[in-house]
């Protein structure tokens, strides 16, 4: 029996990628990119892609957003598309249809990764890719998704932990909170795990040098001042990671992705991410069992959303 063909899509704020696959294998050269603003809704863009393959006869859909998705919809902040199961169908012509969250997605597509895919940046190595893993994404944003395997296939729940009180591990950490509170109001994670958190900190270590996060970036490669800013971000993701790991146990690995990963990640080491990570007390030595890695592979969404249909 020849494998099912499935049309997916990685929705961001600003481009959308569409691809076929067979079964869980992703398609990479019928892959296309589209302009969001070049387009009214989602269903134009795919209509626009299978006149672009032919109209191919469609065995499912299934689209990862950057936004939450409840009760078979998700609407996009950047833009104004409500995206919906219904539409879905009509659009691709199959009664199989899903929506995920993007952090979804990249959780689903773990088990599809190959070694060039990821990097590892602490812990043990290799990590067990059959134990749960857990991902965490930094870039406009955060939030984590978990994937748990099971001996009916592979669940991954969605989350919103990019709203969570940041945890505080030391009195320099806790002098930051309190000035974000002061300014905010609340103190979550995402005001400092995200693009913009680069530029938070940066304003509250060095008031006299405004920078964009790129060029936080740029001048901690040689300006003590912007890599202690960059230090920072990155001690507090060691704890917070830390945290998630001890909630989560995911012995098969963290797994970041997101733009502001990717710019932190030649940052982390076991002096800063390290020893915020393994700092939990008693549990110190506990943490050490899991490997925090790095996906470097810009296809992971779909990949996920393949996997997704291909276990249904």
């Amino acid at each position: 029996m020849s494998a099912e063909r499935y049309l997916v899509a990685d929705v961001g704020g600003t481009n959308t990628r569409v691809s076929l696959t067979l079964g869980p294998q992703l398609l990479e050269d019928t892959t296309e990119r589209f302009q969001n603003n070049a387009a009214e809704s989602l269903e134009v863009i795919l209509s626009r892609y299978l006149v672009l393959h032919s109209n191919p006869d469609i065995d499912g859909i299934c689209v990862a957003v950057a936004g939450p998705v409840a009760q078979d919809k998700a609407k996009l902040t950047n833009i104004s598309w409500t995206i919906d199961v219904d539409q879905l169908k009509t659009v691709s012509r199959t009664p199989t249809a899903s929506i995920l969250n993007d952090l979804q997605a990249q959780g689903y597509a773990l088990p599809s990764l190959e070694d060039e895919h990821v990097e590892h940046l602490f812990g043990p190595k290799p990590a067990n890719s059959y134990q749960r893993m857990l991902v965490c994404g930094i870039g406009t944003g955060f939030n984590i998704a978990q994937f748990v395997p099971t001996s009916h296939g592979s669940v991954v729940p969605p989350a919103e932990a990019g709203h969570a009180r940041i945890p505080v591990r030391t009195e320099r950490e806790r002098w930051i909170v309190d000035q974000i509170t002061a300014d905010k109001g609340f103190a979550s994670v995402e005001h400092i795990l995200s693009g913009r958190g680069l530029t938070l900190l940066n304003s509250y270590i060095c008031p006299e040098t405004p920078r964009t996060p790129q060029e936080v970036i740029i001048d901690a490669q040689s300006d003590p001042k912007a890599l202690e800013v960059v230090d920072c971000m990155v001690g507090f993701a060691g704890s917070i990671f830390g945290d998630l790991a001890l909630t989560t146990l995911p012995f098969g690995g963290i797994y970041l992705i997101g733009g502001v990963s990717r710019a932190i990640a030649p940052f982390i080491h076991s002096d800063n991410y390290g020893a915020a990570f393994c700092d939990k007390g008693q549990f110190s030595d506990f943490t050490q069992q899991f490997a925090t890695r790095i996906v470097v592979d810009d296809f992971a969404a779909l990949k996920g959303c393949a996997n997704y249909l291909a276990q249904d």
